[in-house]
């Protein structure tokens, strides 16, 4: 059963267009852009309070101006300064636990002059939406984990939020920052130009392997700034901690040194504090963006990730009542990272504004702290949470309908006034929240009194809290039916990918597998631990799938020679597959445990340099012998090899020097010393350059030897090798370029298991010229196979289904300024190199075809050469045969013809399984626990299978490749 080629065509074409628009529709439903309140907040937004015999703003006779500018609020303020001091992934334990280099500041926790806190950062647990939690006091939307790697976007600039930072300017204050430059992207100077910082020093965050100076730059300028009084906050960013984090682990050498380090900053601003007359009333803001997990990563909801430390300190917090604290302590029991009381991020902004005599911002969802609640007395702690109350009520109104809302309180205050309000319990969140508030309004009507103020206070942190809690949860509300669609869309794609299909019957057992591994994929998409640890689906299936292989090439071989070949074959396969999946640990679970690459290569990086250098001369020799050969003078073909060689070496030396130098210490330091002078950018550039220049060289002369205007037949006959293999070989030097130094002998593996699968899937050999036209490879076969490897080595490589597992460290590889194609080009072919090589692979699978003769026979005929040249030979010129026959001759004429087609269209298919799995995953479990935190990630990733590795390189990349057999 066989579709007309030209529907076939059409149909394939059609779901690989329908996928792109599948995938930005359910998109826009599921991550839809988060409304905000427009303006800053005033004291007057918060005066009047309906059904209230208490009206804030009474008191305090109107904003005052402070000593350093800032606007001090209906009271005076408690502080007229803060600094501001972030550390990235700043984890609870790090501050709190035994252990840490934070000494000093555990002394202050101590003597009463620091109040800490476990902060919770909600998913996703990166710079960008963390630091917009820290400043607008609101949910960032799931869309900014995306923008947080964008760094040439402005769309997610807090210009027109309300933050604490614009409370500040608008009360005619000024604040200066140093650090991470995610902060002056967030907050750009105004369209006349006028810049949001008074004094500012950006650093970049994505260059990981910077440890220091990263850090110093900020340093360098505090001293000089805690001297000036023309500020009135001071942001600080230091990334350090993170990078080492990101590098080594939470464990690794140079975490403790750069704990004491952060301390030495915060006791250098505290002696100003007590030391400068102008810091007397200035407060210390500590703060952790995120935490980390085990790995040393970020991004999820794993151990640390959302627990990073809080910290308040100052002089005056000694005067405050309040209780002691011991420091360093153990976490509370049954949690690893649980110290102190937990509060959410956003509590921090109602804090600061309490605390500066500020108002609150207007789309904050914090809740006044408790434990500083000390610091006023009876009648102005209930003004503030009354503040705090009606701020957070706007964003309940705007949510449910003002007015509504406030009759039906009303009603519910007067219930209570007549005995009856607690007759029956409130059941959705609105008439919780209802009934809150009217209860907040049933004790502000009754008498001043120390009984009733207790009361009312409990009963507006009852409001906070529930309206914390609920619009927390409300802050992404989804557009279902822009999700059915996208699913909808996906699911049509589906349809067109079976129909592109050759033949659906009957079915053998490469497409049965193929199915079943689709299916199986597909369920396994609601379940988040699976997605979690989603390696081990692909890690189990390949040996499957290989002895599936096995098993059939051995029924095929009618001789011993080949079945030992075969079985040689296979055991190679599997023992290489072993030894991959144990290179890097991935996963949620086992993040951080021993693997070759964290446990071997630090104590033995000889031999890790050893196996490096081993793959870079294989390639070479592959360079030397395939890409060039029959092209260039024996001269130029080892100018041209050693050159390409030996740049793309030494970047990879100096920049593992750069980015991990634990794994280089004092190797190859002459060769250093003489390449130092040029800068990573102009290496890898020169490697690129000469990458890109050898590539085009190669394509014309091949393409004039086909033609025949290479010199002699003879020699074009001796060297007939595709323009796809000759290519390959530079991609695969690209790749290892792009790929971090202790990945790199994986590619021994690659190539290893691409010649042992060859043998595998091709078909016993025939003397017939007839059988011999047949293609070598079942595509749907190498299809399967290339599935199962491609995802095998995007995780054993260190990918995972989590943000944190993103490898920024090769994405500026030759990059000086931002450039979004170049970093995006990059980054997808640094985290995803793996199956870009395998889509490489595929093409030689799909064209590759058995010899006419025997080995015996090969050997009789050409007695002055060996069988294996004349082999390979063979298999070279029928590989352009066949891509030749693939664009010339309609499939209902050959069936085995357009080997590329059948494994797009059964990739298409995959996609679209997995795609659409995705989508009714997250539309079924979008109230799940995990929805932000398992789901919306995978999501993310799916997007960039789907778009990048299957429509960029599969369709497009892996096409061309296979285009270029018909040509050369």
């Amino acid at each position: 059963m066989s579709c007309p080629r030209s529907l076939r065509l059409a149909a394939l074409s059609l779901s690989n267009i329908l996928l792109p628009i599948a995938v930005l529709v359910f998109a826009t439903g599921f991550f839809p852009y988060k409304p905000f309140l427009p303006g800053l907040a005033r004291f007057e937004d918060v005066g009047e309070l309906r059904g209230g015999k208490e009206e804030l703003g009474e008191k305090g006779g109107g904003p005052r101006v402070g000593a350093g500018g800032a606007r001090r609020g209906q009271e005076e303020a408690v502080f007229d300064r803060v600094v501001f001091m972030v550390v990235d992934a700043l984890r609870s334990d790090f501050v709190y636990g035994e252990g840490s280099g934070f000494g000093f500041t555990q002394s202050l926790i101590r003597s009463g002059a620091a109040i800490p806190f476990t902060a919770h950062a909600t998913p996703p647990t990166v710079t960008m939406p963390r630091v917009k939690a820290l400043t607008t006091g609101s949910v960032p939307s799931f869309l900014d984990l995306i923008l947080n790697f964008a760094e040439s976007d402005t769309s997610s600039s807090l210009s027109a939020q309300d933050t604490w930072l614009a409370q500040i300017l608008a009360a005619n204050g000024s604040i200066v920052f140093y650090g991470d430059d995610t902060w002056l992207k967030l907050f750009p100077p105004s369209p006349e130009g006028q810049p949001f910082f008074k004094r500012s020093d950006g650093t970049s965050s994505f260059f990981v392997s910077d440890f220091t100076e990263v850090d110093n730059n900020v340093t360098r300028h505090v001293p000089d700034e805690l001297a000036r009084s023309d500020w009135n906050a001071m942001v600080l960013h230091y990334l350090g901690l993170d990078h080492i984090g990101h590098k080594t682990g939470p464990q690794g050498p140079n975490m403790l040194p750069k704990q004491r380090e952060m301390d030495g900053i915060i006791k250098m601003i505290y002696e100003a504090m007590e030391g400068y007359e102008h810091h007397e009333t200035t407060l210390l803001v500590l703060a952790g963006d995120h935490g980390m997990n085990a790995g040393g990563n970020h991004g999820g909801s794993g151990p640390g990730e959302t627990e990073p430390a809080l910290l308040f300190a100052s002089p005056v917090f000694k005067a405050m009542e309040k209780r002691q604290y011991e420091c360093p302590t153990l976490p509370k029991e049954g949690t690893e990272f649980h110290y102190y009381s937990k509060v959410e991020q956003s509590d921090l902004v109602p804090a600061l504004a309490a605390m500066m005599g500020m108002p609150v911002s207007k789309n904050s969802l914090g809740v006044l702290l408790p434990e500083l609640t000390g610091l006023w007395k009876g009648e102005r702690r209930v003004q503030l949470l009354l503040q705090n109350a009606k701020q957070l009520l706007h964003i309940v109104r705007a949510k449910y309908g003002g007015e509504r809302f406030d009759r039906d309180a009303e009603s519910h205050a007067k219930a209570m006034e007549e005995g009856d309000g607690g007759c029956r319990g409130p059941e959705g969140d609105e008439e919780k929240l209802i009934h809150g508030w009217g209860e907040v309004l049933y004790w502000l009507a009754q008498e001043r009194g120390l009984e009733n103020d207790q009361l009312l206070e409990e009963a507006l942190y009852r409001f906070l809290k529930l309206a914390q809690e609920t619009m927390s949860d409300t802050a992404s509300s989804y557009d279902i039916p822009r999700m059915v669609t996208g699913m909808a869309v996906a699911g049509a794609a589906l349809v067109f990918a079976v129909i592109s299909s050759p033949s659906l019957w009957p079915p053998g057992i490469a497409g049965m597998s193929f199915t079943l591994i689709c299916l199986l994929y597909g369920v396994m998409m609601f379940a988040s631990s699976y997605v979690e640890e989603e390696q081990h689906f692909w890690y189990w299936l390949t040996p499957v799938w290989v002895s599936i292989l096995i098993a059939k090439s051995l029924r095929n071989r009618s001789d011993m020679t080949s079945a030992w070949r075969t079985a040689a074959a296979g055991a190679i396969l599997l023992c290489s597959h072993r030894l991959a999946v144990r290179w890097n640990q991935t996963g949620q679970k086992h993040a951080g445990e021993p693997d070759i690459v964290h446990a071997i290569f630090p104590e033995h990086h000889m031999l890790m340099w050893l196996l490096i250098l081993l793959t870079y001369i294989m390639n070479g020799y592959f360079i030397h012998t395939r890409t060039f050969a029959g092209l260039l003078i024996p001269e130029l073909t080892a100018f041209a090899d050693v050159s390409l060689i030996v740049l793309a070496t030494v970047f990879k030396l100096n920049f593992t020097q750069a980015d991990a130098p634990e794994l280089v210490q004092g190797l190859a330091l002459k060769l250093r010393e003489w390449s130092e002078p040029f800068s990573l950018v102009v290496q890898a550039r020169a490697a690129f350059a000469t990458m890109a220049v050898t590539g085009a060289g190669v394509v014309v002369l091949a393409i004039r030897q086909a033609r025949g205007k290479s010199g002699q037949k003879a020699k074009a006959a001796q060297t007939s090798i595709a323009l796809t293999e000759r290519l390959s070989h530079l991609l695969t030097l690209f790749l290892m370029t792009q790929t971090r130094a202790p990945n790199v002998p994986l590619f021994l593996a690659l190539e290893t298991q691409k010649s042992a699968l060859g043998w595998l899937l091709s078909t016993q050999s025939s003397s017939s010229k007839e059988k011999a036209t047949k293609p070598r490879t079942s595509a749907v076969e190498a299809a399967t196979s290339v599935l199962l490897l491609s995802h095998t080595y995007y995780f054993c490589m260190g990918g995972s289904n989590s943000i944190s597992s993103i490898d920024l460290s090769n994405a500026y590889n030759g990059v000086a300024d931002y450039n979004i194609a170049a970093v995006g080009l990059l980054l997808f072919s640094s985290n995803w190199a793996g199956p870009i090589w395998w889509c490489s692979a595929a093409v030689l699978l799909c064209t590759q075809r058995p010899a006419i003769a025997s080995r015996k026979e090969t050997a009789g005929a050409e007695k002055d050469r060996d069988w294996v040249m004349v082999e390979r030979e063979k298999l070279q010129e029928d590989a352009k045969a066949i891509a030749k026959q693939a664009n010339e001759q309609p499939a209902s004429e050959d069936p085995h013809a357009g080997a590329w087609f059948v494994y797009v269209a059964s990739m298409t298919a995959f996609v679209a399984t997995s795609l659409l799995a995705v989508m009714a995953a997250c539309t079924a479990l979008r109230t799940h626990l995990f929805i932000w935190t398992v789901f919306s990630p995978k999501y993310l990733y799916a997007l960039a299978w789907s778009l990048g590795w299957h429509l960029v390189v599969n369709v497009g990349f892996g096409s061309l490749l296979y285009q270029l057999c018909s040509i050369a």
